[in-house]
This record gives C-alpha cells, sequence and structure tokens, in this order.
C-alpha cells in the first residue's frame, strides 16, 4: 500500500524551503553588496594616491572599477526584494542605509568623478613661469560645475537619513560617507566661486590692487586676529605681485572714526571700532570690518584706490605651505607644522623689538607668496589649503565691485555677519583680546547649543562656550612683557582678558546669563541689526574651565537647523557646528 503525503507536512516542508532560500538569497546578496561596497571605497582610496601622484594610467583605471563597483552595488539593492528588507523590522532601516549609500555612491561615480578628474588634470598647468593662466582657469569653470551638482545631487540623498539607528558596522562608514562627501561639496563650491571669480580679480580685463592683512590669532579679534601686517598686492593678467608691505604702526591713532559709525555699533564696540587700525576686527562682520580697513587705507593713499581686501592668519599660511613645501626666510625654515608656533609665539620669545618682529613676519609672508605664486609643488594641495581656509574663516574676501561682491554673498569666504534667512538659527561669537598682549596664543575655547523645545515655530535653547588657558600662572609670568602685555593696560601679567561676544539669532533673544553659574555683574544685552548682542568680560589667569551659559529663543519661523560660528583659533581646524532642530 503506498504512502500517502501528509499535505500540511508538504506545505511546512515548503515554506521551509522558501525561508531558507530567501534568506540565503538575501545574505548572499548582502555579502555581494558589502563587496561591492568595500571595492568602491578600495577604488576611491587608489584614486586618491593616484591624483596624488599624478599617475594617469593608475587614475584612469581607479574611475573605471569605481564605477563598477559602484553600478553593481546600486543595482543589487535597487530592486523590489531589497525595497521589501527596508520595511521589515529591525532590520529595515539597515538595509535603507545600504540602499541609499550605494545609490549615493552610482551617483557620485557617475556624474561627479568624470568632470574632478578633467579639473584635476589640468591643475598641474595653471601656473606656468610665475603667471596663472586666467584663460586655464576660466575654461574649469563648467567642469567644476558639473561636479559640484553631481556631488550636490549625492549629498542630498545621504542628508536626511539619520544613521543612529544603524548597526555599528555600517553606521561608522555611512556617517564617515556623509563626512566626506559634504566636505567635497564645500570645496567645490569654494572651487566653483573661485573659477568664476579669479580671472577678473586676477587682472584679465585690467590691473587690480588688493590689501592683503595678515589677522595675528596670538592677539585675538572678533574676525580672526590683531591686523599687525600687510602687503600691497597688484594682479595684472594672471601675474601677482607684493608692491608694498608694512604693518599697523603705518596707520594713525584717530580723534574720532575713521568712517561714520551707527549708534548701535557704538553701543557694543566703542568708538574704538574706527579709531585704531587694529580694531576693525572687533566686529566678526568681515564685509564691515573690511570697509573701515579701506577707509585708513585711503587716509593715506588718496589716489590709489584699492579693489578690494584679503586677509590670511598664520595657519592658513600653514596650509598653504602644504603645496608649496616648506620656506626659508630671516633665518627660519618655515614649514606646515610650525608656521603657527614661529609665528605667533616664537618670533616674540626670540625678538622683544616690535619692529625686528614686523621685519621678520614681513620676510616669511612674502616668501610664502613669492612661493604660492610661482612654482607650486602640487596645486591640488594649494586649492585644498585656500578651500579649508576659507571654510574655516581664515582666508576672507572682500572685493568693492558690486557684481563680485554679490557673487560672495552667503559664503565662507565672505565672512559676513548673518542676516536672516527665515529658516536656519544663527549664532555668532566673537572673541577680542583686552590685554594688549599675545595671550591669545595660550587661549582654547569651544561652543555648543542645544534646542529645548518648539512652539508655534520658534525654537528655545540653551547655549555655552567654555574657555581656558594653557599655560600656568607660574609659567606664564616668566613669558616676555611683550607676550604678557606687561599690565600695560591694567592686567595682570600672566592673566588675559577677554571679551566674548554673543549674537543670537535674528529676531530673537538672549537671557540667563552666567558666568560659572553666577550671573554677571554687567549683562546688558544690545541690539545690532535685528541681532541681540551681550558682551562679557572674561579673566582667564590658569588651566581651569571658564563656563558661560546662556538660554535663547529663536526668531519667528526660524524651525531650521542651528548653525554656530565662532571666531577662529591658534589651533588648526575649525569651532563651527551645525546642531539639529528640536521643531
Amino acid at each position: 500500500m503506498g504512502s500517502t503525503v501528509n499535505p500540511r507536512k508538504l506545505a511546512a516542508v515548503s515554506v521551509t524551503a522558501l525561508v531558507i532560500a530567501a534568506l540565503t538569497w538575501t545574505a548572499w546578496l548582502a555579502w555581494a553588496t558589502q563587496r561591492d561596497l568595500a571595492a568602491a571605497r578600495m577604488s576611491i582610496e587608489e584614486l586618491r594616491v593616484a591624483v596624488e601622484r599624478g599617475d594617469i594610467d593608475s587614475r584612469a583605471r581607479s574611475v573605471e572599477r569605481l564605477k563598477r563597483s559602484t553600478e553593481s552595488a546600486m543595482q543589487r539593492t535597487d530592486g523590489i526584494w531589497w525595497g521589501a528588507l527596508t520595511h521589515f523590522p529591525w532590520i529595515g532601516d539597515d538595509a535603507e542605509g545600504v540602499q541609499v549609500l550605494s545609490a549615493s555612491l552610482s551617483s557620485l561615480s557617475s556624474d561627479a568623478i568624470d568632470p574632478l578628474v578633467e579639473v584635476v588634470g589640468d591643475l598641474d598647468s595653471v601656473t606656468i613661469q610665475g603667471r596663472i593662466d586666467v584663460q586655464l582657469v576660466r575654461s574649469l569653470e563648467q567642469p567644476v560645475d558639473r561636479a559640484f551638482q553631481g556631488v550636490s545631487r549625492s549629498a542630498d540623498m545621504v542628508a536626511e537619513l539619520e544613521s543612529s539607528g544603524f548597526i555599528g558596522p555600517l553606521r561608522l562608514p555611512f556617517d564617515d560617507y556623509v563626512q566626506q562627501v559634504n566636505d567635497l561639496q564645500d570645496a567645490l563650491a569654494s572651487a566653483r566661486l573661485a573659477t568664476s571669480l579669479a580671472p577678473a580679480m586676477l587682472g584679465e580685463d585690467g590691473s587690480r590692487d588688493y590689501l592683503l592683512i595678515f589677522q595675528n590669532n596670538a592677539e585675538i579679534r572678533g574676525t580672526g586676529g590683531l591686523p599687525g601686517s600687510w602687503a600691497l598686492v597688484h594682479a595684472e593678467n594672471g601675474k601677482v605681485s607684493i608692491r608694498e608691505q608694512g604693518s599697523s604702526g603705518d596707520f594713525p591713532i584717530l580723534d574720532r572714526p575713521v568712517a561714520p559709525l551707527t549708534t548701535e555699533e557704538v553701543a557694543v564696540y566703542g568708538q574704538e571700532l574706527g579709531r585704531f587700525w587694529q580694531d576693525p576686527g572687533f566686529t566678526p562682520d568681515f564685509p564691515r570690518a573690511a570697509e573701515l580697513f579701506n577707509a585708513f587705507w585711503m587716509i593715506d593713499n588718496p589716489g590709489r584706490p584699492l579693489d578690494g581686501i584679503l586677509t590670511l592668519d598664520p595657519v592658513a599660511l600653514g596650509y598653504l605651505l602644504q603645496a608649496t613645501g616648506p620656506v626659508d626666510a630671516a633665518g627660519l625654515t618655515v614649514t606646515p607644522d610650525n608656521a603657527s608656533q614661529l609665528l605667533l609665539n616664537q618670533i616674540y620669545l626670540d625678538n622683544e623689538n616690535p619692529r625686528v618682529q614686523d621685519l621678520v613676519f614681513q620676510a616669511v609672508a612674502r616668501a610664502i607668496f613669492d612661493a604660492v605664486t610661482t612654482d607650486v609643488e602640487s596645486p591640488l594641495n594649494l586649492v585644498k589649503g585656500l578651500s579649508r581656509a576659507s571654510e574655516e574663516g581664515r582666508f576672507l574676501v572682500a572685493p568693492f565691485r558690486e557684481d563680485e561682491r554679490a557673487a560672495i554673498d552667503g559664503t565662507s569666504v565672505e565672512g559676513a555677519l548673518a542676516e536672516d534667512d527665515g529658516k536656519t538659527v544663527h549664532v555668532d561669537i566673537g572673541l577680542n583680546d583686552a590685554t594688549g598682549s599675545k595671550m591669545s596664543y595660550y587661549l582654547r575655547y569651544w561652543a555648543d547649543v542645544s534646542s529645548r523645545d518648539c512652539v508655534d515655530g520658534t525654537q528655545h535653547m540653551n547655549g555655552s562656550l567654555t574657555l581656558n588657558q594653557t599655560i600656568s600662572p607660574a609659567e606664564a609670568q616668566k613669558l616676555p612683557d611683550y607676550i604678557t602685555g606687561g599690565g600695560v593696560y591694567g592686567t595682570e601679567p600672566g592673566t588675559q582678558l577677554v571679551f566674548v561676544r554673543i549674537y543670537g539669532p535674528y529676531g530673537g533673544e538672549l537671557s540667563e546669563l552666567r558666568i560659572n553659574g553666577s550671573r554677571p555683574a554687567f549683562d546688558d544685552i544690545d541690539s545690532l541689526g535685528g541681532r541681540p548682542v551681550a558682551t562679557l568680560p572674561i579673566s582667564l589667569a590658569n588651566v581651569k574651565d571658564t563656563l558661560i551659559t546662556w538660554s535663547m529663543r529663536s526668531g519667528p519661523g526660524q524651525t531650521g537647523a542651528t548653525e554656530i560660528r565662532l571666531t577662529p583659533s591658534v589651533v588648526p581646524g575649525t569651532l563651527n557646528r551645525r546642531i539639529a532642530s528640536s521643531c
């Protein structure tokens, strides 16, 4: 008698077989996708090395491998099966993360890599015989724009995906990719601006003259640092040269401001903003500071109008040395690693004569300038250095021609104090030395903001700023008077007095100011261009933290992220942050 098959058992076996097959297929798909993504990461690294070495053949092979692996990963995760996985509990967000990452990488490799490689291939020819080829720069505008658009699309794909729920092996690479693609987007935004503006600003259609101010972060100002040294830069058909150099002592101390100040400016900064060449940087609004610097220049140079004002600081000079290699000047060998220490500290330890200090700084600045504008070892590193410096607020540009001013509006290289854009919460923090010293070399600070809640389109936030001094009182008192200030302006040698200005959101409020938990004796809130401003004098005498805290309310409709911008310090890197909204 033949055996009969139990339908229920058969169904169970069939379901089990289907589940096993589904799990096997899913596991294989995940493994193959992971393999493709790993290959893509390896190709990106190989491409980076090939670009730095100028190896054209390796560069082409790396691009081809990158395209194959990213296209494969995208195809594996773009179908119905993987789409269904994104809806499963526990693994759905991870599956979506892999899917979005694969799509973004594929878009990046197909839309942005080719124009990027085209641009990189032409960079070595930008400088010829000490002159920048402005026509070649102009020709790069279109491929740079295509690369920017491609990278922007890739960045948009991953921008809104929250990675906190991803498993560890996915979360870290995902976050790293998001950071890298955002950094690339920022760099290309700077490059796009440069290729559109540089030809004209380099004298393509007629000579230009700019005042290049070197900001000294060792004596901090809201825009970065004391304008201690300057150079008059002449540009004509791509040839750039220094015509004159000088120092802050070349400009007079005035009885009244060099240009009219608003009532709000006087209330926040005092008349000093416009009376001393050293003080227009009290405001972190560089376009306004540039207007005042220009007014000072025109006092003694009425027949030599400027086309704009540029600034760099010693940290930015170190970034540029990555492209030129070390330079020798005034008996010093300046490298990317020691530029800040030499120019912001060692120069004062070795020479207390301000005239000698000025001459050494001018010699080093000229040597670096000459190296940057003649035969650069790595044009790619020069672009990276300038981009990094601008993103950190260390390279600022204030052109005086209206079309050029409009072109940089809202960019980091403009360095403007933010106005209301209807959504973003802007918080700016400017620091100004009041010691009359070079003690800011030992100043460290960082800030944070958190959004507590969002009510009727208005955010309520808490803010904090932590400051300290990296040198002990005993060590500080051994420093030369030129560094400590010698007590000339009433601050005990070894101690530094810093005026901290907190610029709250446009149309918002600042309140509940505290210093180490106690209410300060002075906490008046002024107003500047529709933004509340609190000014706090902070005395730092040791390595202990000083904590400033406050509460804020955003302006109406400001439901977006909070952007915090701080004065750049002597430490490489940026202190600026972007904080998520609670709305």
